[in-house]
């Protein structure tokens, strides 16, 4: 027999012991999760709180103790001196029953966010640094390393600048000289990790800066907190997170630790939390990182989502053992730090598109996707040869997705002569019927349950571009069109005013949004919004309805293949359908595979 380390025998025997002390849980022998590693994060209210005293250590870890956690990060106060003999003796006690342990800082000043020219707030910075790099040989910093100064010192120092330019820079310089560095001098050990907050948009503006940042710090993690997006101030499409994790992670994959998620005024949203988490398993992270044992532990409201989330443990783990092969999808392309339509790969991905972001601009793939990120100012630069790129993606047989915002911003190239409009059109149009075009001769209306409102785009009849229109008495406005353009294909998708209309499109609409990109992937998906979709290999497909309807989503193959299709998670019953009508006319036979999903349910379909 191998030999099993000390540490892990204690691990194994506390965390059996632990499981005999719940009364509502099954004793059972007490192992980590095969597939997934969960770490529990202490704020200093926390550490105080739930682990200082002995006995209430051990009724804390009791109550974690479904998680497995093989991790925990320890928190150091923000304000006054760190209790740095607690700390101590607490990493000890971790240690001791085997978990891993990080110490976690909040880099705050006096008033807030800190002000990184303020030589107070920066001592300060410098100090718990210090402090805890004499505890831990792992640091991650909380994701308020950023800053809203706009006194009269911070407008003096930007001077000409940009907000994004100046602290952006300040935030590098400072700090490299006031947390890197002094927590190194005194432990030279001591590996730091910068976790990136979910509120992407402005990142740059409050001194984020994803690509320099992951180059200079040791390691990163990613944030994918969606919590609730009525209530919350960013209003982040859950997919949102999964891109988060597959574009920043690229910048290094080997510095991408974990992704950190949390329950923070999540009373009653039991499913919003578990979508982080399937997100997280679905981008395939290192570690989930539980934000923050106080929010998850009785009596706090919102800890009313940890029953449910224990609850799917097991599939989270098994899922995550069955995903197999590379991820593919569509290509976005995403320039780091750019900006663009708010989330929209958020809502292109519960529109059921998957989503593979690229930094670098996509030349090789048969189609790939544009939006005013692909062209905006980044980090790393302004990509002012995207016209002639995306062109040269055209001359060269390939297809073009791009959004209407987009195609607007590039008028001084040859875009400008891909539409013919009609004069004098602005504003917009609202209805609730849309007008469908499948090839020359074949046109239907359907009527959806509400209306919706898009900006106008007012073509000419010829030539015939609109796929994709909604309607009224005078006219119809193209919502999708599709336009060949030297050997390629030109679409153009004009999102809805309010963007999470885009998942309510009628199901018709949205199955020829999606067709775009059959080419590419080799299927087509048929059925409602507010489902996405996450492919592995050539044979597996992830579908998770992330919606309160119950959704039917079918996936369509130009083959033969009727037998072995199997759902690997519940074994849910698949419907495969064979259509050999086109075959006496040469075409091929279409095999149609339908799985129906409750609200918030998993498949993951094999093909035989």
């Amino acid at each position: 027999m191998a030999h099993i380390p000390n540490s892990v025998r204690n691990f194994v025997v506390f965390m059996f012991l632990l499981f005999l002390t719940i009364p509502h849980v099954h004793a059972q022998p007490a192992t980590v999760w095969q597939n997934l590693k969960y770490a529990i994060y202490f704020t200093s209210h926390d550490v105080d709180s739930l682990l200082a005293d002995p006995d209430r250590f051990k009724k804390t870890m009791e109550y974690f103790a479904p998680v497995k956690p093989v991790h925990v990060y320890l928190e150091g106060t923000s304000h006054g001196e760190v209790n740095i003999p607690l700390l101590k003796n607490l990493s000890d006690k971790f240690k001791s029953i085997g978990l891993k342990v990080s110490g976690a800082l909040v880099p705050v000043g006096h008033q807030g966010p800190s002000v990184y020219n303020n030589p107070e707030d920066m001592a300060a910075l410098e100090k718990r640094a210090r402090s805890l790099a004499q505890v831990f040989d792992d640091i991650i910093l909380d994701d308020w390393l950023f800053t809203t100064a706009t006194d009269s010192k911070s407008v003096a120092d930007r001077g000409n600048l940009s907000w994004a330019a100046y602290r952006t820079k300040l935030l590098l310089d400072q700090s490299k000289k006031y947390i890197i560095d002094p927590a190194k001098k005194v432990n030279p050990k001591v590996r730091i990790t910068i976790k990136y907050p979910n509120w992407y948009e402005g990142h740059r503006e409050n001194g984020y800066d994803v690509y320099h940042e992951t180059l200079q710090y040791d390691n990163m993690a990613v944030g994918i907190e969606t919590r609730n997006r009525m209530i919350h101030d960013q209003h982040i499409p859950i997919y949102s997170s999964y891109v988060f994790q597959k574009w920043w992670s690229s910048v290094d994959s080997k510095k991408w630790i974990g992704s950190w998620l949390d329950n923070y005024e999540m009373k009653g949203d039991s499913n919003d939390y578990v979508a982080q988490v399937w997100q997280a398993v679905f981008a395939q992270t290192p570690e989930i990182i539980l934000w923050c044992a106080g929010q998850l532990y009785p009596t706090n409201p919102s800890s009313d989502v940890y029953h449910h989330f224990i609850t799917m443990l097991p599939d989270f783990d098994k899922v995550a053992g069955m995903l197999k092969g590379e991820q593919r999808g569509i290509p976005i392309y995403l320039p780091y730090g750019s900006t663009g339509e708010y989330n929209i790969f958020g809502y292109l991905g519960m529109a059921g598109i998957p989503l593979i972001p690229v930094a670098q601009f996509p030349k090789d793939s048969r189609s790939a996707i544009f939006t005013l990120h692909s062209i905006a100012e980044s980090a790393t630069g302004r990509d002012t040869n995207l016209a002639n790129e995306m062109l040269e993606r055209l001359r060269n047989g390939k297809d073009v997705f791009m959004t209407w915002q987009l195609w607007k911003k590039l008028q001084n190239a040859e875009f400008k002569n891909t539409l013919n409009l009609l004069p004098g059109i602005e504003g917009s149009v609202t209805s609730d019927a849309f007008r469908l075009r499948e090839g020359w001769f074949r046109k239907e209306i359907f009527k959806s349950d509400k209306p919706f409102t898009f900006q106008k785009i007012e073509t000419t009849t010829w030539p015939e571009v609109r796929d994709v229109a909604v309607e009224r008495d005078d006219y119809d406005f193209g919502v999708l069109l599709h336009i060949p353009y030297l050997k390629g294909n030109i679409y153009i998708l004009n999102m809805p005013d309010n963007s999470y209309d885009l998942l309510r499109l009628p199901a018709q609409a949205l199955n020829l949004i999606r067709r775009a990109f059959n080419e590419e992937l080799g299927f087509e998906l048929d059925g409602p919004g507010g489902t996405g979709m996450y492919l592995f290999g050539s044979k597996q497909y992830v579908l998770y309805n992330m919606s309160d309807e119950t959704a039917v989503m079918k996936l369509r193959f130009d083959q033969s293949s009727s037998n072995g299709w199997q759902e690997l998670l519940n074994g849910k019953e698949l419907k495969v359908n064979q259509d050999t009508t086109f075959v006496r006319h040469g075409g091929p036979v279409i095999t149609d595979v339908s799985v129906e999903l409750k609200p918030f349910e998993v498949a993951v379909i094999q093909a035989p």
